[in-house]
């Protein structure tokens, strides 16, 4: 930050109002003071729960100088996650938008912790935000903690995993870097990138990294817009974008300017969830001096697992022919496909489950035993459902894991399972996916009713009383089916894969 100093570092791109490295540097550099006065050291978590502004990179940046470790909530997760996650983490400090002050109330309440909320904004109940920006003593001097280890615990980031409540994934400062440096040398031009994303998804800490080690610029925006989506790209010229598949549909769908070009945008990747090979074919369209491809990561290697690599023309050349590929391997990274059951070696065109050996993984889930992450071998388990062609290009197939994703958001199955299982007239229940084009999952349940219940009971009623229980994302979107019969193991868990053929494959 230093070295690039007037250097444009990030631009709002409904203001365009730009800012410098020397800049954010300084607010950084007194934020970071400011949390030290309060007590703030390496053992300690710092929260935050924003939408993306000028200032939203700020306390993340300045939690990693004074070695803390950085948690990320995003202000659209239901009260339930907030909770479990505050819970998880116990931080001491939090910075929060005004959008999320009740969320955050609510879910500190909830565990009776007396974290400090900082907004940023006007407030006369919390500390402002504008207070950590005061000039500080010592702010010429400054000098960040340099970590014992580089693969010491940098951030915390959350995902979700089988059991149905997220998980704090431990990533640590060797793997943000080296996903950076292999991101930063595959021929991509990073000159100016859009993110839709907040500091809760990896995909925002990455690009961050990128902007902030190769002096480029983020285009950044609270939230995801399809009326501004063609302009922003027409007026500030990105070089490259990263955009969930649910996000560039609802702009695609949008009416583009006569005016507009692209010319400037270089690569799109489309990552977070499937998009099927019409709609990326339409799309691709829309950018028609772009490369548009799928692109394909994980929060539990800090980054990208596969993607296409402009500087390398093979792949280039292939692009137009394997549109729902995800490209190949990331520098950093050995791979492997294997039969889930039986562990043996997979070659070419066979679907098995991706696993993973790499420095840049994460060191396990936060304060939870995360044995079950990796195999006997030391591999990590990725839970996705694979196959590789001749050219070790990969394309996603499935799911191991039960998680289902909607909108790029992870849907723990279980969590809408232990809503229904509250209604007076359900004995069994499953949620399992019914595929969606745009959306990715869409939950659909089935249910077997109580003896006696069977007459009264809609699917509608079910339907209803999930909907007033859940957050939107967890509606049951897919319906309600009400079965006689639901198939188990002796021991009395839901066979989910006889679920799904006996209701998906009638």
């Amino acid at each position: 930050m230093q070295k690039h100093q007037d250097k444009t570092v990030q631009i709002d791109a409904l203001s365009g109002e730009k800012d410098t490295f020397s800049s954010l540097l300084q607010r950084c550099i007194r934020t970071a003071i400011t949390m030290r006065s309060k007590g703030i050291t390496p053992d300690d978590t710092v929260a935050l729960c924003t939408f993306n502004h000028l200032n939203g990179v700020v306390p993340y940046i300045s939690s990693i100088f004074i070695g803390a470790k950085a948690a990320a909530l995003d202000p659209t997760l239901s009260l339930v996650d907030t909770t479990h996650l505050l819970k998880q983490v116990t931080p001491k400090i939090i910075f929060v938008v005004p959008q999320a002050i009740e969320l955050i109330e609510k879910a500190a309440e909830e565990i009776s912790s007396d974290v400090e909320i900082v907004v940023f904004g006007e407030t006369e109940k919390h500390t402002k935000f504008s207070d950590f920006l005061q000039p500080k003593d010592g702010e010429d001097s400054f000098e960040p903690v340099a970590p014992k280890s580089l693969f010491d615990t940098a951030i915390i980031l959350f995902s979700s995993g089988t059991s149905g409540m997220p998980k704090g994934i431990c990533l640590t400062h060797y793997g943000l870097l080296g996903q950076t440096m292999s991101m930063m040398n595959l021929g991509l031009d990073h000159d100016i990138i859009l993110a839709f994303a907040s500091l809760y998804w990896i995909t925002s800490a990455l690009y961050w990294s990128i902007c902030i080690i190769g002096g480029t610029t983020r285009l950044i925006l609270p939230k995801f817009d399809p009326a501004v989506f063609w302009e922003i790209i027409h007026k500030f010229k990105p070089t490259c974008m990263f955009v969930a598949p649910t996000q560039v549909l609802a702009a695609y769908n949008q009416e583009r300017p006569k005016h507009f070009k692209s010319d400037s945008l270089k690569d799109v990747f489309i990552g977070g969830g499937p998009l099927l090979k019409e709609l990326l074919l339409q799309v691709r369209k829309a950018f028609p001096n772009t490369r548009v491809t799928l692109a394909y990561g994980q929060t539990e290697v800090s980054g990208f697992l596969s993607c296409f690599k402009p500087d390398n023309l093979k792949e280039v050349n292939a692009i137009p022919h394997k549109p729902t590929s995800t490209g190949s391997g990331i520098p950093g990274l050995t791979y492997k496909v294997v039969d889930p059951e039986t562990e043996e070696l997979l070659g070419p065109y066979q679907e098995g489950e991706l696993r993973i050996k790499t420095k840049f993984q994460m060191n396990g889930y936060y304060n939870l035993d995360s044995s079950d992450a990796w195999d006997s071998d030391g591999w990590l388990k990725s839970g996705d459902i694979v196959y590789y062609d001749e050219d070790k290009c990969f394309y996603v197939v499935d799911r191991v894991k039960e998680m289902l994703k909607f909108q790029s958001w992870h849907v723990p199955p279980a969590v809408i399972e232990n809503v229904l299982l509250t209604h007076p007239s359900i004995e069994i229940a499953v949620v399992i996916g019914v595929p969606h084009e745009i959306d990715g999952d869409h939950p659909m349940a089935v249910v077997k009713l109580r003896k006696g219940c069977v007459e009264g009971v809609t699917s509608d009623d079910i339907e209803k009383y999930v909907e007033e229980r859940v957050h939107d994302r967890q509606r049951l979107r897919g319906g309600v089916k009400i079965v006689d019969f639901i198939p188990t193991t002796p021991t009395g868990k839901v066979k989910r894969k006889e679920v799904k053929k006996m209701i998906l494959c009638k």
